[in-house]
C-alpha cells in the first residue's frame, strides 16, 4: 500500500499535465475535435489546476516525511 500513496501522485500529475497539453494543443488545432464545447474546456482546466496542486503538495509531504 506505501508504494502506491508513492506511485498515485506521480501518476496523477503526469496524466493531468498530458490533459493540460491536449488543452492547449486543440487551441492551435480546433480541427482535432479533441474537447468539443467551452464548458467543458473550462471544467477540464479547473481539474487539471486542482489535480496538479493536490499532487505537488502530496509529493512535498512525502518529502518532507521522508527527512
Amino acid at each position: 500500500m506505501k508504494k502506491w500513496e508513492r506511485f498515485l501522485p506521480h501518476l496523477s500529475f503526469c496524466m493531468l499535465l498530458c490533459l493540460l497539453v491536449f488543452m492547449i494543443l486543440d487551441g492551435y488545432n480546433p480541427f482535432m475535435y479533441w474537447l468539443t464545447s467551452t464548458v467543458s474546456k473550462v471544467y477540464i482546466a479547473l481539474c487539471c489546476g486542482v489535480g496538479m496542486l493536490t499532487a505537488v503538495l502530496l509529493i512535498v509531504r512525502q518529502y518532507r516525511e521522508k527527512r
